[in-house]
């Protein structure tokens, strides 16, 4: 079956991996990107009869000033929601339960790369998006496609949109 839209780069293989194990993992942001990467793996999900692990990472804002300042810590509860809240319009909008693929949600407190490698430990893929919340960020973290694709188990697919 052939599919349109968004180009899948696949790195690694699967015979160190049992097929049937079920379970992909798909990391998503909040961005563009990882919207594309999303509906592809619900896609993938579906021709493996595959569940979706699907995770959204987060950390505490990283402040710098010139100038010793205080900066009281966010609320971790207010980040926990506008990352639950972020993933489920990201969900609704890929048509995740409408297709029928059963999924969960992980919110894990950590960088979104060693984190998707760590819960993808027993998937058989995982789905990434080739770009994420912007150069600027990717410059201070790093690419978190280029980390998962260096050091995850499992085959990773990376997903850029097309032109």
């Amino acid at each position: 079956m052939a599919r349109s839209g968004p180009f899948a780069l696949v790195i690694g293989h699967s015979s160190d991996h049992d097929a049937g194990m079920g379970k992909i993992v798909v990391g998503i942001d909040g961005s563009e990107g990882s919207a594309h990467a999303l509906k592809w793996a619900v896609d993938e999900a579906k021709l493996r009869s595959a569940a979706l692990q699907i995770v959204y990472s987060w950390q505490y804002p990283l402040y710098v000033t010139s100038e010793p300042i205080y900066i009281p810590p966010p609320d971790k509860e207010v980040i926990m929601q506008s990352a639950n809240s972020t993933a489920e319009r990201m969900i609704a909008d890929a048509g995740v339960a409408a297709a029928g693929v059963p999924y969960t949600v992980e919110t894990p407190q950590g960088r979104p790369g060693p984190e998707m490698v760590r819960l993808a430990a027993d998937a058989e893929l995982l789905v990434v998006g080739s770009r994420g919340a912007g150069s600027v960020r990717e410059l201070l973290l790093g690419s978190v496609s280029n980390y998962c694709a260096h050091h995850a188990t499992c085959p990773v697919v990376l997903v850029r949109p097309t032109e």
